[in-house]
C-alpha cells in the first residue's frame, strides 16, 4: 500500500472534512443571526450611518476636483478658447476647400495642356553666419559646385524665401540674404496683386520699393515673389505688409525662427529663344533647282462676233497664255434655208 505523506492510501481524510462541516455550520449561523429581527435592526441602522457618510464624502471630493480644474479660469479665457475652437473649425472648413480647389486646378492643367515651369533637382544645406564678408548681411551653406549648386539658386526654409546664392565654390557657397542692401527681389501681394521691388536695409529688415499701386497694397497681407526677373521661383512666402510712415515694409517669414538649414532650388528653366532650333528642325531652300515657277499673266479672249439672230449665244471662254489652236467654228444655220437630208439631198 502506497504512502501519501503520514496518511495511506484508502484511509479517511478526517481534517478536510471537518473543515467542511465547520464552514456549513459558521454560514448557517450567519443566516439565522441575520434573520432575527433584533440583529437586522442595528445592521440597518449602521448601514444608513455609513451611507451618509460615504454620500458626504463623494459630494466634497467632486466639489474639490471641479474647483482644481477651473482654479485660475477667467472669463477672458473662456472667450479665447470659444474663439480658438472657431479658428479650427474654419481651418478645416479651408483645409477641404483647399484640396478641392487642388484637384481642381491639376484637372483644369490637364484639359489646357498647361505648361508648367520646369525645375531641376534641389539640395539641402546647413547655413553658418559669415565674418568679414564682402556683404552686411550674408552666410556660408556647405554645399557647392561639387553637390551641383551654381549661382542664381534661390535659399528657401520652412518660413519662406531666405535669399540668393551669389558665390559658389567646390563645397561652399556664399548666400546674399533679404536683409542685405545688395538684395534685390521682384515680390506681389497675394491680395492686392501689387508688384514691387524688395530691397534689404543692412540686417534691420526689408521694404518696398517703387510700388506699381501703392494705394491697392492692404496692410498685413502676404507677399511672395513674383518670378518677373526669371531667376526666382513663383509663389514663395517672403513676409506681410506693414506700412511705417509713408512706405511699406514686409516682415520677413525667415525670421520667425533661427535660419539653420534651407533649401537651394535652382532657377525656372527659361531658355533663350535664340538657343532653340526651329520648330520642327524645317531649315531654308537653298536649292535653286527647287525654286517655284510663278505662271504667266492670265488674260482674256477677244469678245466674238455677233451672231444671227435666233442663234444661241454663249459666254465668252477665258484662255491663259500661250492661247490654244481650235478649230474654226462651222457656219451657222440660217433657219430660212430648208434642211439637208440624207445624201445631200435637200
Amino acid at each position: 500500500m502506497a504512502w501519501y505523506g503520514n496518511r495511506r492510501s484508502g484511509q479517511p481524510r478526517v481534517g478536510a472534512r471537518a473543515v467542511v462541516v465547520g464552514l456549513g455550520i459558521a454560514m448557517i449561523g450567519v443566516l439565522a443571526i441575520q434573520t432575527s429581527a433584533v440583529v437586522r435592526s442595528g445592521i440597518e441602522e449602521s448601514r444608513r450611518s455609513m451611507d451618509g457618510t460615504t454620500a458626504s464624502m463623494a459630494g466634497f471630493a467632486s466639489g474639490l476636483a471641479g474647483w482644481s480644474f477651473g482654479f485660475g479660469r477667467s472669463p477672458e479665457d473662456e472667450a479665447r478658447i470659444a474663439e480658438l475652437e472657431t479658428q479650427i473649425r474654419d481651418l478645416h472648413r479651408w483645409k477641404d476647400l483647399a484640396e478641392t480647389m487642388a484637384l481642381r486646378m491639376e484637372r483644369y492643367e490637364k484639359l489646357l495642356d498647361l505648361v508648367g515651369e520646369t525645375q531641376g533637382q534641389a539640395v539641402t544645406a546647413r547655413m553658418v553666419a559669415e565674418e568679414n564678408g564682402p556683404f552686411a548681411a550674408s552666410k556660408i551653406a556647405n554645399a557647392g559646385a561639387a553637390n551641383g549648386v551654381r549661382e542664381g539658386y534661390s535659399a528657401i526654409n520652412e518660413y519662406g524665401l531666405v535669399g540668393r546664392v551669389v558665390r559658389v565654390g567646390e563645397y561652399t557657397s556664399r548666400i546674399l540674404m533679404l536683409t542685405d542692401f545688395s538684395s534685390r527681389i521682384p515680390v506681389m501681394g497675394t491680395k492686392s496683386g501689387d508688384r514691387a521691388l524688395l530691397v534689404g536695409d543692412n540686417g534691420t529688415g526689408a521694404r518696398l520699393i517703387e510700388p506699381e499701386t501703392p494705394d491697392k497694397i492692404v496692410e498685413g497681407e502676404i507677399w511672395v515673389t513674383s518670378g518677373d526677373d526669371g531667376k526666382m521661383p513663383l509663389g514663395v512666402r517672403v513676409g506681410t505688409a506693414r506700412k511705417v510712415g509713408e512706405e511699406w515694409r514686409l516682415d520677413l517669414s525667415m525670421e520667425a525662427a533661427s535660419v539653420d538649414f534651407v533649401r537651394l532650388v535652382p532657377p525656372p528653366d527659361f531658355a533663350s529663344p535664340d538657343a532653340v532650333p526651329p520648330l520642327g528642325g524645317v531649315q531654308e531652300n537653298t536649292d535653286s533647282t527647287l525654286r517655284t515657277v510663278n505662271a504667266g499673266p492670265t488674260t482674256l479672249a477677244a469678245p466674238p462676233a455677233a451672231a444671227p439672230a435666233g442663234a444661241v449665244q454663249r459666254p465668252p471662254v477665258a484662255t491663259t497664255a500661250p492661247p490654244v489652236t481650235t478649230p474654226a467654228a462651222a457656219p451657222a444655220t440660217n433657219p430660212a434655208t430648208p434642211a439637208t437630208g440624207r445624201g445631200g439631198q435637200r
